[in-house]
């Protein structure tokens, strides 16, 4: 592992993981290969199941032998994300000021840190940062916009952007390397100041595999409190894992019911719901209309997340759900 001087803040990272040792190993390597890394502690929170669980000690143990300052943490409780990563901030040294978030299943380009933390330190304003993710190398985040998606309210030519329906737009180079003002950050790869965290926690009653729309939810309300931005020049790739994920019609469903909660919970007026129910329209008609193979199993999970959207059926849109 490299020697380099140490980073100019003093920051920390939470990744939080589940039956993905081998997809963690990675990651783990990454993080190590940035500058600082000797001295950027780093706490894997863990909610594998048994087998998993003993073949991510060892990950672990492995690199901390060779120097990173990495410490396991076995989470007690029913495994979730949001848990996790409230119980990793919680577990890091008082003295951190910067914490980051990144998944089991990330890349990080070199500079990665560096780049988050040297923001953080010029723009004193901004409450959190988001570097660029990629899905592999070489592509680009940038979603194809057509007419259609403007129109029902799915996608916009802007990064970074909360569109009225609660849909959302990823983060991509515009061509200059200036700081972006961003409305959201992904958890996949994003970083906020440490005192963020004495106000805003993630949802704990979010739980379930992906996906489970806690980053947006947490990063909408902490946008209210001070602006987000997102680094062009910190860059990741995810990998995306296919462990711990849900078919194509649970997932579909799910995403469908986590929208409206997100929009009921954060964004709770007449008109966004209304342009919810829009774009749930235009994602219809789409996938009545398409080929994909995967198009009918989608079909499927979209009509049933209406129906858990329309009754409140889903356990995040029962009596209280929006308190958390």
């Amino acid at each position: 592992m490299p020697s380099h001087s140490p980073a100019a803040s003093e920051d920390g990272v939470v990744i939080c993981t589940r039956n993905r040792p081998s997809e963690l190993a990675r990651t783990l390597e990454s993080v190590a290969e940035q500058s600082g890394a000797a001295q950027r502690p780093v706490i894997v929170v863990d909610g594998s199941d048994r087998d998993d669980e003993e073949r991510t000690v060892e990950v672990v143990r492995n690199w901390c032998d060779e120097g990173l300052p990495v410490r396991y943490h076995r989470y007690a409780g029913t495994p979730a994300g949001t848990r996790q990563r409230n119980a990793g901030v919680d577990l890091l040294p008082d003295s951190v000021e910067v914490v980051h978030f990144i998944d089991d299943d990330v890349t990080l380009r070199p500079g990665y840190f560096d780049a988050l933390c040297k923001v953080l330190n010029q723009k004193r304003h901004l409450l959190g940062v988001g570097g660029v993710i990629a899905k592999s190398e070489g592509t680009s985040p940038r979603p194809l916009v057509q007419w259609a998606h403007r129109l029902f309210l799915l996608r916009a030519d802007q990064p970074s952007r909360v569109l009225p329906s609660g849909h959302t737009t990823p983060a991509w180079p515009t061509g200059e390397n200036d700081v972006q003002p961003a409305e959201w950050l992904s958890t996949c790869a994003s970083s906020y100041r440490a005192e963020v965290f004495d106000r805003h926690r993630f949802d704990p009653a979010v739980k379930g595999p992906s996906p489970r729309l806690e980053d947006l939810d947490f990063s909408v309300r902490v946008a209210r409190d001070g602006p987000l931005a997102v680094v062009p020049e910190a860059r990741c790739v995810h990998r995306v894992s296919g462990r711990n994920r849900r078919g194509t019609a649970a997932t579909t469903r799910e995403r469908l019911a986590r929208r409206y909660w997100f929009v009921r919970k954060n964004m709770d007026r007449p008109l966004n719901r209304l342009a919810f129910w829009w774009s749930a329209l235009g994602q219809l008609i789409a996938l009545v209309t398409s080929s994909d193979p995967d198009s009918r199993a989608a079909l499927r999970g979209h009509v049933q997340g209406l129906r858990q959207a329309w009754t409140c059926a889903h356990p995040l849109l029962g009596e209280g759900a929006d308190d958390g």
